[in-house]
């Protein structure tokens, strides 16, 4: 698929009125050479693709009970949005407010807040905190600058025993209490978490602490539509219910099961295949917007955990490949040199903004002019254009395939629509590869050997 901005191949699928372009010519040997995917093999792949995208939509009936819930919670938290915003309403009364969550609890909310406000609250909402990692001197320095009687908690943990959120809960929740005692203090915390089991919904009950669930068929990563992303966007002022329609957007245009038509499907043949066949292990996804820096961040836990399992038969290669992270043009002038003469075992997802809220002319005297010629009359978004264009060329002359994706704006309907579009494209990929794209094994097991360890056990 093209964006409709794109005169690289004018047969291609145009994007949606306010639609995200995706332009995967690079992707198709057609366009790159042998690196790159040949469409008879696409068309090799299509009874599979069809059988999983029927297995997605089956595992999609039954709204909040579903095992992909996920993918319905575009239209599942509607009837939520008047209890949502009363929470958040109440949350903005405090001038700052510390949601402490690790992983798919924070970084989603964390994404869509860095992408829309950077470091500006909005609205005259209060400030948001994420407190994620347990960094003691981090906690000593964000305390050191607020005030408890100007604060509020909102914890947020899928099982309610997270261990890194637990602790600095505890310790932020005996913050607020040494200040402002225990009645004041109970009144500024609020929860969300699984509707019936876990520490934190025990405490909710038992000391009627505010909160919201988490439905129980939502996992963290997965989790940004749900209460955990919307309920501290809201308290900022973010437009949740453009966000919603957003995802909504994006569901409507991925119904298909013809990759052709449905982009979410087409991208997770292509990663899958460029892997299996091609032996591309990594995927770089590259923003040329600093705004995006924390979506790539979401984009590489759900990546990683969803996909990043060994079969039962170990002859099976594992699944899935590793997401790393770069920064357009930053990343021009620290990674790219191994990117272009290094192992050809990389794909590219290149992001770029195709209008900017923002521009300024750069300003040349005699001197400058004359040392700049090719800036003459150029602004900001003319250099930042540039330098794309310039790095995803060398990066096909190098041989890495590559997508661009073509954000018409940076604003809540865009990030709706990215965020659905990615937990689409996890999903199809896992299935593809035929792993769980819902569990994590592993980080389970790590979770309980730090159990043992602070236990003093020998593991």
């Amino acid at each position: 698929m093209i964006s409709p901005s794109s005169t690289q191949n004018p047969a291609a699928d145009a994007s949606p009125a306010g639609g995200i372009g995706i332009d995967t010519s690079n992707m198709y040997a057609e366009r790159l050479g042998p690196q790159g995917i040949e469409k008879n093999e696409l068309h090799a792949l299509a009874p599979t693709l069809k059988r999983i995208h029927e297995q997605v939509c089956e595992n999609m009936r039954g709204g909040l009970e579903a095992p992909y819930a996920c993918l319905n919670l575009h239209h599942e938290m509607r009837p939520w949005l008047a209890r949502i915003e009363q929470a958040a309403e109440a949350l903005r009364h405090h001038a700052d407010v510390l949601l402490i969550g690790i992983g798919g609890s924070s970084l989603g909310a964390a994404a869509v807040h860095y992408a829309l406000h950077t470091t500006t609250p909005a609205h005259g909402g209060p400030r948001l905190h994420f407190v994620e990692n347990i960094d003691p001197h981090e906690l000593y320095c964000l305390l050191s600058d607020l005030r408890p009687e100007a604060s509020a908690l909102l914890a947020i943990s899928k099982s309610g025993e997270t261990i890194e959120t637990v602790v600095q809960y505890l310790i932020l929740r005996d913050w607020l209490t040494r200040a402002l005692g225990e009645q004041e203090a109970r009144r500024r915390q609020w929860v969300v978490t699984d509707p019936e089991r876990g520490w934190l919904r025990e405490l909710c009950a038992r000391e009627q602490l505010a909160s919201l669930p988490l439905p129980a068929k939502i996992g963290g990563r997965y989790s940004v539509l749900s209460p955990v992303g919307l309920l501290p966007l809201a308290a900022t002022g973010v437009d949740i219910d453009g966000l919603l329609a957003g995802a909504q957007q994006n569901a409507v245009r991925c119904e298909s099961d013809d990759p052709g038509d449905n982009p979410a499907l087409e991208l997770a043949a292509l990663y899958y295949l460029l892997d299996t066949t091609r032996g591309k292990h990594v995927s770089v996804m590259m923003p040329y917007v600093n705004r995006l820096r924390l979506f790539v961040d979401w984009y590489c836990q759900l990546w990683a955990e969803s996909l990043g399992k060994r079969h039962a038969d170990t002859r099976r290669a594992p699944a899935g490949t590793l997401p790393v992270r770069a920064m357009g043009a930053v990343d021009q002038h620290s990674q790219l040199q191994m990117y272009l003469e290094s192992r050809l075992d990389k794909m590219f997802s290149f992001i770029r903004l195709t209008r900017w809220e923002q521009d300024a002319v750069i300003p040349l005297d005699d001197s400058s002019r004359t040392a700049f010629p090719h800036l003459h009359g150029k602004t900001m978004t003319d250099v930042i254009h540039a330098e794309f264009r310039a790095t995803r060329q060398v990066i096909s002359d190098a041989g890495h395939p590559n997508l661009t994706l073509e954000l018409p704006a940076l604003d809540a309907g865009v990030l709706g629509q990215l965020i659905d579009l990615y937990q689409r494209v996890t999903i199809y990929t896992a299935l593809l590869y035929d792993v769980n794209p819902l569990d994590q094994p592993s980080v389970e097991k790590g979770k309980r050997l730090a159990r043992q360890y602070l236990g003093h056990e020998n593991p």
